[in-house]
């Protein structure tokens, strides 16, 4: 598939990693802020089996606060001049359109937009032939867990809103090959929220679009099994091999190794004679 300006061979399931270069992580409280700690990690996850390394610059966990566009380029900047643009897919988490520009013209394959994108992005992503994931929130960050009340369904009201998404993606012409929908595990939803769009997973199925989701060591965990963040590993692996069943293409996880060979066992046993 053409991304950008690079070829790369897509097989589903596909791992993607997550580099979040943020002081506040919640994942990992900052483990690759420092430019030097996350080009070791974007390296060590491509081989562990993550086809797809997604760079946040920006938190967005619950409650965070926004950052400007200026300061996401700057802390972006040095990383995607040093890794490679042939050797693995790189997708940009961020939501901001002048972030976004500047990444895809610094060869950026995938743009990745928790608010779901917008027409200038859409516009963008028909000019340099890059890809999208769209994911939902009913809100920023900072107010987002206070939005939970609002959904009068929360699996037709997120399906509604992608159904509305895939008319102007059609509009720009944006190949459904390109495109992944998220319906964004943890972001304005409540435990039993996350528990039913996961549960429903195929409803958010769009005609030839593509499924990602991203459960990894969120705090829905927790509220099934209390635990810290770095309890959470069986919990995200569980989910993923659920939503796998389920046609999901693309695993957004911190832990890359243990989730691909997940995968791979469960494949090998569902194969076997």
């Amino acid at each position: 598939m053409l991304l950008n300006t690079h070829n790369f061979p897509f097989s589903y399931p596909l791992i993607m990693g997550i580099c979040n270069v943020t002081r506040d992580s919640f994942s990992d409280r900052g483990k690759s802020y420092k430019i030097v700690d996350a080009l070791k990690n974007i390296k060590k996850m491509n081989n562990q089996g993550a086809s797809i390394i997604d760079i946040g610059a920006e938190s967005t966990r619950p409650g965070s606060d926004p950052m400007s566009y200026n300061q996401e380029i700057k802390k972006l900047e040095p990383i995607l001049k040093k890794i490679p643009k042939k050797k693995f897919i790189i997708s940009i988490d961020t939501n901001k359109i002048e972030t976004q520009e500047f990444a895809l013209s610094q060869g950026v394959h995938i743009i990745n937009d928790v608010f779901g994108g917008s027409e200038d992005l859409f516009l963008l992503t028909k000019k340099y032939k890059s890809g999208l994931v769209l994911m939902h929130t009913p809100a920023p960050p900072k107010t987002m867990q206070s939005k939970t009340h609002l959904y009068a369904n929360v699996i037709s009201d997120i399906k509604n809103i992608f159904q509305r998404k895939s008319k102007l993606l059609k509009k720009y012409k944006i190949p459904p090959s390109k495109v992944w929908f998220d319906p964004g595990i943890g972001f304005g939803k409540n435990l039993q929220q996350n528990l039913s769009i996961m549960k429903n997973i195929k409803k958010f199925r769009i005609e030839k679009y593509g499924l990602l989701i991203g459960p990894s060591r969120k705090s829905w965990i927790s509220g099934v099994d209390k635990s810290d963040v770095s309890q959470r590993l069986g919990g995200t692996i569980a989910s993923v091999l659920y939503c796998l069943q389920r046609g999901v293409n693309i695993f957004r996880v911190h832990d890359v190794y243990e989730t691909r060979q997940a995968i791979a066992i469960f494949q090998q046993i569902a194969c076997s004679k």
